[in-house]
């Protein structure tokens, strides 16, 4: 990956099509810089898309990691669940189609 280049905010205002060209057409990673401090960072909009992405799923992964350490705590282990999940199915099946033989 390129350095980025530093734009001022005053410079992105008066030359914002020209700055927008540069990171969407050239592929440019730009910094944007007010009073010296910098302030925003623009990238090309597949780059931002592939950031949310791996965002999303660091996140999901967290959740996954609590939900699993909370299923711990509680003494949940997963062949338990399944076997639940299964006897909770076998039930719904049941009652559904004895529901639909009587209501013939």
């Amino acid at each position: 990956m390129d350095k980025p280049h530093i734009v001022t905010a005053s410079e992105l205002q008066r030359s914002s099509g020209k700055v927008l060209r540069r990171v969407a057409q050239d592929n440019q990673h730009l910094i944007v810089e007010r009073d010296g401090y910098r302030v925003a960072a623009m990238v090309p909009y597949p780059e931002y898309e592939a950031l949310m992405r791996l965002r999303a799923s660091a996140a999901h992964r967290q959740l996954v990691r609590a939900l699993g350490a909370r299923a711990e705590q509680q003494g949940l282990i997963e062949a338990a669940l399944a076997e639940d999940v299964e006897a909770a199915q076998r039930q719904v099946y049941a009652e559904r189609y004895r529901n639909a033989g009587t209501q013939r």
